[in-house]
């Protein structure tokens, strides 16, 4: 929380509630969610700006969540001073990205509120703990970079892609192919699966514009920028009938 709050004008407070299961949204826990809320904010004096609802939304880890994302983006332009909520579970499931939102709320002079855990990081010592929960939050993001570089590291090891999969390749999931340029596009659209999905294999089509990359440099005489020339001169076939640039 900002230092520089004025005790004499009431926090400006907002709510954050959210089910899981879609056959929640019409029952109780959102209207529960909420009473509890309000009370907690009353009980303190604090006006109430807002509450936001993820309504049928899980809190699982790398899950879209349109309210608590609207609600981050409205922390950062100041629009209030503390988030309250009925229980943390309903804000966070896992402890990393618990940890690294309140670190960023911090970061923009916003308190945290919990009504069932009583925490309330408005306060002097909940001040104090969040600051350690900042820190338990650094500690954790270092250690899952750390993690993730080694994780990289082993798939390259094994001979496996790292990030994004290279021009020229695919997954060779042909039976369940999602790229939009599939059908039509590749000769293996719709046929039984090459991989079990964890190696790459050449892409019938886009393959060949690789090798014809490595044919012209192979030859010696070839500069990168004589290479980008010949491919936006080069025109492919498709299986269809129908053409289109190589680059």
């Amino acid at each position: 929380m900002n230092s520089t709050q004025n005790p004499s004008v009431p926090y400006r407070a907002v709510g954050y509630r959210r089910v899981s299961m879609p056959d929640q949204v019409n029952g109780f826990s959102l209207d529960a969610q909420e009473t509890n809320i309000t009370k907690y904010i009353e009980t303190r004096n604090w006006q109430l700006i807002n509450i936001y609802v993820d309504a049928g939304i899980s809190a699982k880890k790398g899950g879209k969540r349109p309210a608590l994302e609207k609600l981050l983006l409205d922390a950062k332009a100041g629009k209030f001073d503390v988030v309250v909520v009925d229980k943390i579970d309903r804000f966070y499931r896992h402890l990393g990205g618990l940890l690294a939102t309140l670190d960023d709320l911090n970061s923009h002079g916003v308190a945290f509120a919990s009504v069932q855990e009583q925490l309330d990081f408005t306060t002097p010592w909940g001040k104090l703990m969040l600051t350690v929960l900042g820190t338990l939050a650094e500690i954790y993001l270092d250690n899952l970079r750390q993690e993730t570089r080694k994780g990289k590291l082993q798939r390259a090891r094994q001979g496996l892609w790292v990030g994004e999969l290279p021009f020229g390749y695919c997954k060779g999931l042909c039976s369940r192919c999602t790229n939009p340029n599939g059908k039509g596009y590749c000769p293996e659209y719709g046929k039984p699966d090459k991989t079990d999905g964890k190696t790459i294999m050449p892409h019938p089509v886009e393959s060949l514009v690789v090798k014809k990359v490595f044919d012209w440099y192979c030859q010696g005489d070839t500069s990168h920028r004589s290479i980008a020339d010949e491919l936006n001169k080069t025109i492919l076939t498709l299986p269809d009938g129908s053409t289109l640039p190589a680059r």
